[in-house]
């Protein structure tokens, strides 16, 4: 198993290196995930190209991964993150003060972007880490596999971080590799909603 883990390391070490110059690659972005989130926080993943990396990327430690499984129901994470943020409101020791973190794509976030004015509202203290890559990556995946032509996968995006700010959140946008770790930390210790928006290549999954 040790050896394992070293070949796999080693593996990500060289992915953490890929840059194409057209955003920063999954293996960076849930390296630095890894390393800033509690060992004890609650973390709700959505579907697509994001959930495969956190996947192959992220080191659990005893964290509580909430996904939807194989519904792939787009958009489910920001929900989720409410629903355990209200829970993580109750006096029982096993969850109140957990951080609570929602990992998405864009196309995911956009299914319910209005909710964060609700996070604001209920003075949520949600993360939001958000891989923009303006498309449905998953499906543009799909297509390529099939040989047919990638067709309306391409999205339409708002600055997200700056729409946090708008909806009176913290946004922070990332496109930078090195900026990874200072952004994730500032984010997870603000107190009320925060939304990391991260410039991602939509290929080095």
């Amino acid at each position: 198993m040790e050896q394992r883990w070293s070949i796999w390391r080693t593996e990500k070490a060289r992915r953490r290196a890929d840059d194409r110059g057209w955003g920063v690659n999954s293996a960076s972005i849930f390296d630095a995930l890894t390393r800033q989130v509690h060992e004890d926080a609650i973390i709700a993943v959505d579907v697509g190209n994001n959930t495969y990396s956190f996947g192959r990327y992220f080191e659990c430690a005893r964290q509580s991964v909430l996904m939807s499984g194989y519904l792939g129901s787009i958009g489910y994470a920001l929900p989720a993150a409410m629903g355990a943020w209200a829970a993580t409101q109750e006096d029982d020791p096993r969850f109140k003060g957990r951080q609570v973190v929602a990992v998405s794509g864009d196309g995911g976030l956009g299914q319910y972007l209005a909710e964060l004015t609700t996070a604001v509202k209920y003075e949520m203290n949600i993360t939001h880490i958000l891989l923009n890559n303006d498309e449905l990556g998953k499906i543009s995946k799909e297509q390529r596999s099939g040989h047919w032509e990638v067709w309306q996968t391409s999205l339409h995006n708002p600055n997200f971080a700056k729409y946090a700010e708008l909806c009176g959140a913290l946004g922070i946008e990332v496109s930078k590799a090195d900026e990874l770790d200072e952004a994730i930390a500032d984010a997870l210790s603000h107190d009320g909603p925060a939304l990391v928006e991260i410039h991602a290549d939509p290929e080095l999954v």
